[in-house]
């Protein structure tokens, strides 16, 4: 142990001499029931838009088992948020290893990737000048799991054109199973839908990959010094057997919606949004394995640990943090006053029965939830 603590000194000894910022934060009550503790170790060091990221954290909640058993480290287990390195040149950009990354709209209810932040292993490329950017990102989501998930992969595509304050964008995402990644829905410029038809029709010579759930959609928003306001469409389904077959089956719709704004005034920033998504949107469909096409994490709702225990849809959910089958409301509130930062939101949610690993099944019965979230303070 004594050659341990000295080897750490030694490293953040180093890394304070060579410009690294490095920092601990002991949190108290971090979920507000027991006496828990949170202890984050972050290091990060920007040179010539060359950014490396570090940020541990080690938590006592008794949410996950130790990692190295109940008494070594004192019922703490760790937790990775951060781990890689950003490289900014301007008009283009690279981001890889484990990051908290987000979507392309500002807004607590964005619906391709959740403004959460949950951290993954990604590998993400960006390109903008004055009037095009393009972004393609590769999301790990299983690889070679202890438990018996399937390996499985995500990519997300956007293209968009911007004139004046206002952006305009078609996004795009993919999830596929049996492999954590492929390359070329990472490296293609061609959109997700066509080189899944492509590549996985038979009778070429250069058939390869495995079968994809290909969502998609549009976005739009406007940006000044004062205003910031934005729409966002995602399309998993659409059942045209409606108008096109209305006597066969019916497939369920898979749609989900978004849209608000914030505004800066002398009295703080005002935002209000709204969102929402029809049953089964994010969630599987077709026969055999379909419940590992969801747009979640993990292809499941549980795991073990002293017992059977939910996984948070929140922390699952790739895409909007709700999920499917329900419609939210959310004001914010943002100031700074006197050197105290204040931030607080009220949230309502009309939410009915959902699962990630399998909505034809009901797991709960519609419910109405109001909360408060996310109300603190900061003095300098």
């Amino acid at each position: 142990m004594k050659k341990v603590f000295f080897i750490t000194l030694i490293i953040i000894f180093s890394l304070i001499v060579y410009g690294f910022d490095f920092s601990i934060r002991i949190d108290d009550n971090i979920n507000n029931v027991k006496t828990y503790q949170g202890i984050t170790f972050k290091i990060n060091h920007n040179y010539k838009g060359f950014t490396f990221l570090g940020e541990l954290n080690a938590y006592n909640d008794g949410k996950y088992k130790s990692s190295m058993g109940e008494t070594y480290y004192k019922g703490f287990y760790f937790y990775m948020k951060n781990g890689g390195i950003i490289l900014d040149f301007d008009r283009y950009k690279v981001s890889f290893g484990r990051l908290q990354h987000y979507d392309i709209v500002d807004s607590p209810y964005s619906l391709f990737i959740s403004s959460k932040g949950l951290p993954a292993v990604i590998l993400d490329f960006n390109y903008e000048d004055d009037n095009f950017f393009y972004e393609t990102r590769y999301i790990e989501l299983n690889r070679e799991s202890t438990i018996g998930y399937p390996d499985r992969g995500a990519n997300l595509k956007t293209y968009g054109i911007k004139f004046g304050n206002f952006r305009f964008a078609y996004e795009e995402s993919a999830v596929y199973v049996n492999t954590s990644f492929d390359i070329e829905y990472f490296t293609n410029v061609i959109p997700n839908f066509f080189i899944q038809y492509v590549n996985i029709s038979y009778g070429k010579p250069w058939t390869h990959g495995y079968n994809a759930n290909s969502i998609m959609g549009f976005s739009l928003d406007y940006t000044d010094n004062s205003h910031y306001y934005y729409g966002q469409i995602l399309v998993d389904d659409i059942n045209t057997n409606r108008i096109l077959a209305p006597d066969s089956y019916q497939n369920p719709d898979k749609i989900a919606w978004s849209f608000g704004g914030k505004v800066k005034t002398n009295f703080g920033e005002f935002g209000l949004y709204s969102a929402g998504a029809t049953k089964y949107t994010f969630q599987p469909s077709g026969n055999g394995q379909n419940l590992y096409y969801g747009y979640t994490y993990y292809p499941d709702v549980t795991y073990n640990y002293n017992g059977e225990r939910t996984i948070l849809p929140e922390e699952n959910y790739i895409g909007y943090y709700n999920g499917e089958n329900n419609l939210a409301f959310m004001g914010t509130y943002s100031n700074n006053l006197n050197g105290s930062i204040i931030n607080s939101s009220l949230e309502y949610v009309i939410s009915g029965s959902k699962s990630p690993a399998n909505p034809w099944v009901n797991m709960q019965h519609g419910v109405k939830v109001v909360r408060v979230q996310n109300f603190w303070m900061m003095i300098f």
